[in-house]
Protein backbone atom coordinates (compact mmCIF):
# COMPACT_ATOMS: atom_id res chain seq x y z
CA UNK A 1 0.00 0.00 0.00
CA UNK A 2 1.48 3.30 -1.10
CA UNK A 3 1.01 6.21 1.25
CA UNK A 4 1.41 9.67 -0.30
CA UNK A 5 2.92 12.47 1.70
CA UNK A 6 0.70 15.42 2.48
CA UNK A 7 2.57 18.67 2.90
CA UNK A 8 -0.31 20.99 2.12
CA UNK A 9 0.22 23.19 5.18
CA UNK A 10 3.83 23.89 4.29
CA UNK A 11 2.92 24.37 0.64
CA UNK A 12 0.36 27.02 1.59
CA UNK A 13 2.87 28.98 3.68
CA UNK A 14 5.64 28.54 1.09
CA UNK A 15 3.34 29.97 -1.59
CA UNK A 16 2.32 32.86 0.68
CA UNK A 17 5.92 33.72 1.53
CA UNK A 18 6.88 33.38 -2.15
CA UNK A 19 4.30 36.02 -3.10
CA UNK A 20 5.51 38.26 -0.27
CA UNK A 21 9.10 37.88 -1.47
CA UNK A 22 8.16 39.01 -4.98
CA UNK A 23 6.20 41.96 -3.61
CA UNK A 24 9.08 43.06 -1.35
CA UNK A 25 11.60 42.66 -4.19
CA UNK A 26 9.45 44.76 -6.53
CA UNK A 27 9.17 47.48 -3.88
CA UNK A 28 12.97 47.71 -3.75
CA UNK A 29 13.36 47.55 -7.53
CA UNK A 30 10.61 50.06 -8.21
CA UNK A 31 12.10 52.52 -5.75
CA UNK A 32 15.55 52.01 -7.32
CA UNK A 33 14.15 52.86 -10.74
CA UNK A 34 12.31 55.97 -9.52
CA UNK A 35 15.30 57.25 -7.58
CA UNK A 36 17.87 56.13 -10.21
CA UNK A 37 20.00 54.25 -7.64
CA UNK A 38 21.17 51.03 -9.26
CA UNK A 39 23.54 49.72 -6.57
CA UNK A 40 23.59 50.07 -2.80
CA UNK A 41 21.30 52.59 -1.16
CA UNK A 42 22.93 55.80 -2.40
CA UNK A 43 22.48 57.30 1.08
CA UNK A 44 18.69 57.20 0.61
CA UNK A 45 17.05 56.24 3.91
CA UNK A 46 13.85 55.00 2.28
CA UNK A 47 15.77 52.69 -0.03
CA UNK A 48 17.97 51.51 2.85
CA UNK A 49 14.87 50.62 4.88
CA UNK A 50 13.30 48.73 1.98
CA UNK A 51 16.54 46.83 1.32
CA UNK A 52 16.93 45.93 5.00
CA UNK A 53 13.30 44.86 5.42
CA UNK A 54 13.58 42.62 2.35
CA UNK A 55 16.99 41.34 3.47
CA UNK A 56 15.75 40.43 6.91
CA UNK A 57 12.86 38.56 5.30
CA UNK A 58 15.16 36.47 3.10
CA UNK A 59 17.55 35.85 5.99
CA UNK A 60 14.86 34.24 8.15
CA UNK A 61 12.03 32.83 6.04
CA UNK A 62 13.95 30.10 4.13
CA UNK A 63 15.21 28.34 7.28
CA UNK A 64 11.77 28.63 8.89
CA UNK A 65 10.09 27.12 5.82
CA UNK A 66 12.67 24.34 5.60
CA UNK A 67 12.08 23.44 9.24
CA UNK A 68 8.32 23.54 8.69
CA UNK A 69 8.68 21.20 5.71
CA UNK A 70 10.83 18.78 7.68
CA UNK A 71 8.26 18.81 10.47
CA UNK A 72 5.49 18.26 7.95
CA UNK A 73 7.38 15.27 6.51
CA UNK A 74 8.05 13.97 10.03
CA UNK A 75 4.33 13.94 10.77
CA UNK A 76 3.96 16.97 13.01
CA UNK A 77 0.28 17.77 13.36
CA UNK A 78 -1.36 20.15 10.92
CA UNK A 79 -2.57 22.24 13.86
CA UNK A 80 0.96 22.81 15.16
CA UNK A 81 2.25 23.58 11.67
CA UNK A 82 -0.59 26.03 11.07
CA UNK A 83 0.12 27.78 14.37
CA UNK A 84 3.86 28.01 13.60
CA UNK A 85 3.24 29.22 10.05
CA UNK A 86 0.68 31.77 11.20
CA UNK A 87 2.98 33.19 13.86
CA UNK A 88 5.77 33.39 11.30
CA UNK A 89 3.49 35.09 8.77
CA UNK A 90 2.22 37.73 11.19
CA UNK A 91 5.72 38.27 12.57
CA UNK A 92 7.24 38.76 9.11
CA UNK A 93 4.50 41.18 8.02
CA UNK A 94 4.78 43.25 11.20
CA UNK A 95 8.58 43.28 11.02
CA UNK A 96 8.54 44.40 7.39
CA UNK A 97 6.07 47.21 8.09
CA UNK A 98 8.05 48.30 11.15
CA UNK A 99 11.31 48.62 9.22
CA UNK A 100 9.79 50.26 6.15
CA UNK A 101 7.30 52.66 7.73
CA UNK A 102 8.11 52.91 11.45
CA UNK A 103 4.47 53.89 12.00
CA UNK A 104 3.62 51.51 14.81
CA UNK A 105 4.84 51.24 18.43
CA UNK A 106 8.53 50.33 18.39
CA UNK A 107 7.90 47.36 20.71
CA UNK A 108 6.34 45.53 17.76
CA UNK A 109 9.71 45.15 16.03
CA UNK A 110 11.40 43.06 18.76
CA UNK A 111 8.14 41.17 19.30
CA UNK A 112 8.03 40.31 15.61
CA UNK A 113 11.61 39.03 15.75
CA UNK A 114 10.73 37.02 18.85
CA UNK A 115 7.86 35.47 16.87
CA UNK A 116 10.16 34.71 13.95
CA UNK A 117 13.00 33.25 16.01
CA UNK A 118 10.56 31.46 18.30
CA UNK A 119 9.00 29.75 15.29
CA UNK A 120 12.43 28.69 14.04
CA UNK A 121 13.49 27.43 17.48
CA UNK A 122 10.29 25.50 18.16
CA UNK A 123 10.39 23.99 14.67
CA UNK A 124 13.99 22.89 15.23
CA UNK A 125 13.26 21.44 18.66
CA UNK A 126 10.29 19.47 17.33
CA UNK A 127 12.67 17.68 14.99
CA UNK A 128 14.88 16.35 17.79
CA UNK A 129 14.40 12.71 18.74
CA UNK A 130 12.03 12.21 21.64
CA UNK A 131 13.16 9.89 24.44
CA UNK A 132 10.97 6.91 25.09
Amino acid sequence: MSESLSIETTLFFAATFGVMHVFFTLRVGGYRMRSKISLGDGGDNELRNRIRAHGNFIENVPIALLLMLLNDLAGTSETILTILGSILLVSRLVHYVMIVSRRFPIILRPLSMLGTLGTILVSALLLLPHPG
